[in-house]
């Protein structure tokens, strides 16, 4: 089966005309939900249609609830509100033995009926309606999603999250705020080459991962050996706001991005998300200079984007609300991304972090956690369904897959044959485009070992980041080799070394 692309609605959920809606006093927060495929979102109005496949327009509403958000979307088949704040969620309903009535559904789910009269939502209405509520909170650090068969109307806080309309701050040299010895967590690193400058990016921030304060680090170094760290910081003026999981990516013309998430919620993940990213056009400068931050694309960037034979650029940006493990294309080196396409996942909220490579007969392969793998014959657009690779055995994280100077395929992850433990970090080198794995190389067997990124430099040197314990050790190693070394299966050449330390909070 193939999977077309679809675009969810919105970037910016309150557009057009916004009515706040005046909830009450003892309603301290109102949760924030994102349409999912179709449907779009409306301000509670009079006159205003209600569902995307009848003509029913808003005839009565609570005072509390004009002006709110509401989904426009199907009044008969089966819906998802998909929360992605913390806070109080409105549903109107018909009542328990009422037509279409969704109170046991909804009560099952957690949420209490409001003591308020049953109204006419609209002309035409048969039935008596009341009200829900039901207090959105995170559930190991997740949001959980509401289900519903009959009709049923969410109304919700419509105004645009600041993770959406506020960019980050980045500082350079910040100084020992951010030192290694404030830091009680640090992971999910990213490398890359720029000259003879070698630079790492990772996060850290709060007491954990997620938590308030979480911010990115980039670092550098210009013999491989001292790192300046950490040399830039991007933080959010908004409390509310994570930054997570930053990204490095040198594009054809030698400038470094600096890609990076930002998150409404600071114990959680919103599952909207949003990639952001400069770029730096002197990445060997003293003083780098970088371009405005600029939201990108939704959801969460987690590996490099790919160049395409044909000239496009393709980044990969999972959408937990779709469940989609969505690429984005520029045509334009950059300055715009659209949607192109995805495989979809099963509906549970995990981290796919998927990535890509473009194959000899120019289709593209894509492979995320758990090893999963997709196929594209057209840039992106269309995609096979997912697929277990029943030979790569991993641990459920991040993996790494690229091509090296030679043409060949470099494999970096968690080579675990029980597929638990974030152990046996090892590369791997295919010469027939991914039909074999001949060759191994074990970078690191120890526990805790995970996310690792890679770049080559010019002379072929292979470069490998990845963490270890990041609330225990708090390490953020490198190892470097060859193809040689690859093909040897063992550390061989001068340069080829193993658990070099890019940034230790320990030590």
């Amino acid at each position: 089966m193939f999977y077309k692309s679809f675009i969810t609605v919105g970037l910016v959920i309150c557009v057009g005309l916004c009515v706040h809606a005046q909830f009450p006093d003892s309603i301290k927060t109102v949760a924030t939900v994102f349409p999912e495929k179709e449907d779009k979102v409306g301000i509670a109005r009079k006159g205003a249609t209600i569902f995307s496949d009848e003509r029913y327009v808003f005839k009565e509403l609570p005072r509390f609830l004009r002006g709110a958000g509401y989904i426009i979307g199907s009044m008969k088949g089966d819906r998802r509100i998909v929360p992605v704040t913390t806070g109080s969620l409105f549903v109107v309903t018909p009542l328990a033995g009422e037509h279409g009535s969704q109170e046991r559904v909804l009560e099952e789910q957690g949420f209490t009926k409001l003591d308020h009269p049953s109204f006419t939502l609209f002309k035409g209405q048969r039935v008596k309606v009341g009200i829900f509520e039901k207090d959105i909170t995170y559930k190991s650090f997740r949001l959980g999603d509401v289900s519903h068969e009959g009709w049923a109307v969410a109304f919700f806080d419509a105004r645009p999250l600041p993770s959406i309309t506020q960019p980050a701050k980045i500082s350079w040299l910040p100084g020992t705020e951010y030192a290694k010895h404030t830091r009680k967590w640090q992971g999910c690193p990213s490398i890359t080459k720029t000259g003879k400058r070698l630079w790492a990016a990772w996060f850290s921030g709060g007491a954990r991962e997620p938590d308030a304060g979480n911010y990115g680090i980039i670092s550098y170094s210009d013999d491989g050996k001292e790192w300046i760290d950490p040399a830039l910081v991007i933080t959010h003026p908004n409390s509310e706001v994570r930054v997570m999981d930053p990204q490095l990516w040198k594009d054809p013309q030698g400038r470094l991005w600096i890609f990076w998430v930002q998150n409404t919620g600071p114990k959680g993940f919103d599952g909207l998300w949003g990639t952001w990213g400069v770029r730096i056009d002197n990445p060997e400068a003293d003083k780098p200079v970088w371009t405005a931050p600029r939201r990108l694309c939704n959801g969460l960037t987690r590996n490099k984007p790919i160049v395409l034979a044909s000239g496009e650029w393709l980044l990969p940006s999972y959408d937990w609300i779709n469940h989609q493990s969505a690429v984005y294309i520029s045509e334009d080196e950059g300055e715009h991304w659209t949607l192109q396409g995805g495989p979809l996942n099963k509906p549970v909220s995990n981290f796919y972090e998927h990535m890509c490579v473009q194959l000899t007969n120019g289709h593209i392969w894509m492979l995320q956690r758990n090893v999963q793998e997709s196929f594209s014959e057209d840039r992106g657009a269309n995609w096979t369904s997912l697929q277990e690779v029943e030979e790569l055995t991993s641990a459920n994280s991040r993996l790494y897959i690229g091509r090296l100077q030679s043409g060949n395929l470099l494999l970096v992850y968690n080579n675990d044959p029980e597929r638990k433990a974030r152990k046996n970090m090892t590369a791997r080198l295919s010469l027939d485009d991914g039909k074999t794995w001949p060759y191994e190389l074990l970078l690191d067997d120890r526990n805790s070992v995970s996310y690792p990124d890679v770049v080559q430099d010019e002379d072929g040197l292979i470069y490998v980041c990845y963490d270890r314990s990041r609330g225990g050790e708090k390490e953020i190693l490198m190892a470097t080799f060859t193809e040689e070394d690859l093909l040897q299966g063992r550390f061989v050449t001068k340069q080829a070394k193993q658990r070099q330390i890019i940034s230790k909070v320990n030590d």
